[in-house]
């Protein structure tokens, strides 16, 4: 398991700075060529797929991602009761949700920003079936074939994340810190009635991520995409 789970942190950090540079590359191809195409349809779709890309880039996944293999590994106890801790409540101190909460607004993120990706391969495909900015269509479309399968990826390792830090908050955890020569045994108990966890099933041409949300040790799970 702690292979895998390495496996795992690597591959997705990996890809996070992958889409990072994507990203940076998204922008430039934006800037050079939105006084010439800004009025095409074509264009007004790659707007929507850097819009989209921005508004999780705003979500800080990098973060969440680096806590929330803090909590799997528990390589850093002081922060692992911390972040603990913090799934007790939905909010943390200072109006901050929790990583739990912030983990599901990401996945939904990364689920939302494929369809505009596969609009704008459209629209970019029909501008070079017609043999019109042969070069800016090839470029483009390459870019949202690797923006795509970065965030189906990334979606997919996010749900198993996820889904890890959930089974872990339900289990009684102890974490033994050590201050001053003086070790100290932490233990936590999860308070949570509701348990929400994800599950990524191929649907027509993508990804897509199913929320089930059951009561702590009893109820029967409900379903929602």
């Amino acid at each position: 398991m702690g292979s895998e789970i390495d496996t795992l942190e690597v591959r997705l950090t990996s890809m996070l700075g992958q889409l990072q540079t994507e990203c940076g590359i998204l922008e430039r191809i934006v800037y050079k060529n939105k006084n010439q195409h800004r009025r095409c349809s074509y264009f007004q779709h790659i707007l929507k797929v850097r819009r989209g890309l921005r508004l999780l880039q705003s979500a800080k996944l990098e973060e969440l991602v680096d806590s929330c293999f803090l909590v799997i590994t528990g390589k850093r106890p002081k922060q692992k009761v911390h972040l603990l801790e913090s799934l007790k409540r939905r909010k943390c101190d200072g109006g901050k949700h929790n990583i739990m909460e912030r983990l599901l607004g990401a996945a939904r993120l990364l689920l939302l920003t494929v369809e505009p990706m596969l609009m704008a391969a459209t629209e970019i495909s029909i501008l070079l079936a017609r043999s019109f900015f042969t070069g800016f269509s090839l470029t483009m479309l390459a870019l949202l074939a690797r923006l795509r399968v970065l965030v189906q990826q990334i979606l997919l390792d996010v749900v198993s994340v996820f889904n890890i830090v959930s089974s872990l908050s339900q289990k009684k955890q102890s974490v033994k810190i050590s201050q001053e020569g003086i070790e100290v045994s932490r233990e936590f108990y999860s308070n949570n009635d509701e348990v929400v966890t994800l599950e990524c099933v191929w649907k027509l041409d993508k990804f897509v991520s199913l929320e089930r949300t059951y009561k702590s040790n009893t109820g029967s799970p409900n379903w929602g995409s």
